[in-house]
């Protein structure tokens, strides 16, 4: 066995040696290009999620409104037993449904409006108070926002934060 030579089919160190180099080249940009497809899910999941956990919190207004069995929320209509005027309870509803997300880095604001005819996404403000005017009474909208900034899991490409923004707007119908 000793005068003999091993098989390497074709392959010579320096073979070995290119396909090193090739690697060292590709590499950093493979793994730059998932880590980036990663994070693009992750954006639009989380950006998902706050839309998804916006509509449950004005579905929870819209529907405990001033003719509710149960504690009526936001601000109260005119005759109506009064429960949670500030709308507390529409804000915790959107934090646990967003069950993904910190909660409590989640910006959450609901704003009742009487039926705005014109636009729908503009509350007027009859008596100059800096606050809409709007109750919680059939016919009233309930404007739900939520803010949350995002941040890269993955710190390899340094990212900014972006801030991403969800509204979802309905009819008080109870």
């Amino acid at each position: 066995m000793s005068g003999r030579r091993r098989a390497t089919f074709g392959r010579t160190p320096r073979d070995r040696g290119q396909a090193l180099v090739e690697f060292a080249l590709v590499a950093p940009w493979f793994f730059l290009l998932l880590f980036a497809i990663i994070e693009a899910g992750r954006f639009v999941a989380y950006s998902e999620l706050l839309n998804s956990a916006v509509r449950e919190g004005a579905r929870y207004a819209i529907v405990n409104g001033a003719n509710s069995l149960t504690c009526p929320t936001g601000p109260p209509f005119p005759g109506s037993v009064p429960c949670d005027t500030d709308g507390s309870d529409v804000v915790e509803k959107v934090r646990r449904s967003a069950i993904a997300l910190l909660p409590s880095a989640i910006t959450v604001t609901s704003v009742w409006c009487y039926n705005p005819t014109l636009n729908p996404y503009s509350c007027p403000d009859a008596d100059s108070d800096g606050k809409p005017d709007g109750d919680n009474g059939r016919g009233s909208t309930v404007t739900v926002t939520a803010i949350y900034t995002y941040t890269s899991l993955i710190p390899i490409v340094p990212l900014p934060s972006i801030t991403v923004r969800a509204e979802s707007s309905l009819v008080v119908n109870n």
